[in-house]
């Protein structure tokens, strides 16, 4: 199949569908597998309440400009996203899991919509519809759309940035306004992750006009007066930052989370190729037509015309990028999500059949659905039968990691409690797999893709309604805060002692705890009755009650056991002099 020039696919006429019409149905998108779960899951990781600290700060100090954590820790990352959180709270007038979250939802929206306007603008609006479809329900993109963490906040303002420059590359906008725009828009994306913010749209920019030889734009742009607009916003905070945090805010910000990050790993160190596979699997369900894109892009060319080549240069090299750099975490692939969202929704727009060993593929793909549907159908036999449904995931516990083992164990011990709700999903997810078996052994690929974006909607609710909530319980500490709430007054003393990561029990706590880190046999001879209470692990309590047999038993236990789920918490009545 020859896939056809680009230069007429950005002249073709907008007759796809009404453009609100588009809108509407992506927001509509958007709000189903986003809106529902940001409040249902507690924080349980380690990730979510540091940036949560960062917000409550705001919140409760009026530290807009530097926001620290616990009041006096220099956070890691800028503020923009804890910024959007408090802008939340001031609407909303409550600070909690949904708050925190609700600005990746919303920026995970926006971006969708511009993923939809290039789109659009470039291959026609049915191409636009599902490249921005294909984004939202891409798994890690709905993922950190649900996460309390400044990865979604950059990735829009990637996707803002690169959108505006080609924008105005190809003339579709004109305005001087839209120059000093993108600018600030750069400028405004290293206050969502630092540097990052500006070098990753940078490098895009640079070796795209680098391969088609416009040095003069690239001279435009590099001394157009909108710089000065961007190092208003950049040196405007980070000089402050530096003024108010000095040595700590440069190793802590500047140093650790960036340079060190890149070109040491700083704890997440891995080999080069270490992204390969997580390419493709954090794009499920589209990761299954990735090698399909790939092998087409490559042998047909993706260089026949600026559009597409643009977008094979915006993952290209921020996938080389991160490939290079010694840190590595699956969550950093997010900006290229956006491109390939792109490329993909042009190549299933061209596939109208197909023939020889290609066919053999699609059928091996529509294999796979199959199987899927059928082990979907054998789960909910097995729950209505046996009341056992995860009865034959057994072989594969021993196959995983300690880490992974506990939160299988949790979920397959959990199948049989989901009732209906659980049924009900395997069913219609089972039902939609092998529709899409039928859509792929006969070729029809642009109705395989109708199918995965429902197919995610349920995958979705199975997931992040049903699925992770039962995980969290097993790690958070919401529930216990809140026994600990109704037994301590927010004008009692409260300490907490031992080491374990406290930053959600300090953020349900909702104000600063007293931090005691003191030797245990220190704190065992110190801690008497009297008006007060500790915090502190299960483990630790045990010790302590070894050298001071004469404390009472802990008020309350918790059920969570912390993000590593080695670290139960208890309540002991006392005072520590």
């Amino acid at each position: 199949m020859q896939v056809p020039n680009v230069q007429s696919n950005s002249t073709v006429q907008q007759t796809g569908g009404s453009f609100w019409l588009h809108i509407t149905w992506l927001l509509a998108l958007c709000g189903v597998l986003y809106c529902p779960y940001l409040g249902n899951t507690p924080l349980f990781d380690k990730g979510e309440p540091r940036e949560a600290l960062a917000v409550q700060d705001i919140v409760q100090r009026g530290e807009w400009l530097f926001p620290l954590k616990r009041a006096t820790a220099i956070p890691s990352k800028p503020p923009l996203f804890h910024w959007t959180a408090a802008l939340t709270y001031q609407v909303t007038g409550t600070l909690n899991e949904a708050t925190i979250r609700f600005p990746s939802a919303l920026y995970a929206t926006l971006g969708v919509l511009l993923v939809y306007l290039l789109g659009r603008k470039l291959f026609g609006a049915k191409v636009g519809l599902l490249a921005a479809a294909i984004l939202a329900t891409t798994m890690t993109y709905q993922d950190q759309a649900l996460s309390a963490r400044v990865d979604m906040t950059l990735c829009f303002f990637v996707i803002a940035s690169l959108a505006l420059f080609y924008a105005l590359y190809r003339g579709f906008l004109g305005n001087a306004f839209w120059y000093y725009a993108l600018y600030g828009l750069v400028g405004l994306g290293t206050l969502a992750k630092g540097p990052l913010g500006i070098l990753l749209p940078a490098l895009v920019i640079v070796i795209f006009l680098a391969l088609k030889k416009r040095w003069d734009l690239m001279v435009k742009f590099a001394f157009h007066p909108g710089v000065v607009l961007a190092l208003i916003v950049i040196i405007g905070w980070y000089g402050l930052a530096i003024t108010r945090g000095g040595e700590g805010f440069v190793d802590r910000q500047l140093l650790s989370e960036n340079v060190n990050r890149f070109f040491g790993g700083s704890g997440h160190s891995h080999p080069v190729y270490y992204y390969l596979g997580y390419l493709f699997t954090l794009a499920l369900p589209w990761g299954l037509f990735l090698p399909f894109l790939f092998w087409d892009g490559f042998n047909k060319g993706w260089r026949d015309g600026d559009d597409r080549l643009f977008l094979l240069v915006w993952f290209a090299v921020m996938f080389g990028f991160f490939s290079f750099a010694a840190g590595k975490r699956p969550v950093y692939l997010l900006p290229i999500y956006p491109a390939l969202a792109l490329l993909l929704a042009d190549w299933f727009h061209h596939q109208v059949g197909s023939i020889g060993i290609r066919s053999l593929f699609f059928r091996a793909l529509a294999g796979f659905a199959a199987l899927t549907g059928v082990m979907l159908l054998l789960l909910v036999f097995g729950d209505l039968w046996g009341h056992n449904p995860g009865w034959f995931f057994s072989p594969i516990e021993s196959a995983l990691k300690p880490k992974d083992r506990a939160n299988f164990l949790v979920i397959t011990r959990q199948l049989s409690d989901f009732g209906w709700q659980f049924d009900l999903a395997a069913m219609l997810s089972a039902l939609l797999w092998f529709g899409l078996c039928l859509c792929l052994w006969m070729g029809r690929l642009r109705a395989a893709a109708q199918q995965l974006v429902i197919l995610a909607i349920v995958i979705g609710f199975v997931t992040h309604g049903l699925l992770i909530p039962e995980i969290a319980a097993t790690k958070s500490y919401r529930e216990f805060m809140s026994e600990v709430n109704r037994s301590v007054g927010p004008q009692e003393r409260l300490v907490i002692y031992g080491g374990f990561n406290s930053d959600p029990v300090i953020f349900y706590r909702g104000q600063m705890i007293e931090i005691d880190d003191r030797p245990i046999a220190t704190v065992a001879a110190s801690l008497t009755s009297g008006a007060g209470a500790v915090i502190m692990t299960e483990r630790t309590w045990q010790e302590v009650h070894k050298q001071n047999g004469q404390l009472p038993a802990p008020l309350v236990r918790s059920v969570g056991k912390g993000p590593e789920g080695d670290a139960p918490l208890v309540l002991v009545s006392g005072k520590i002099s």
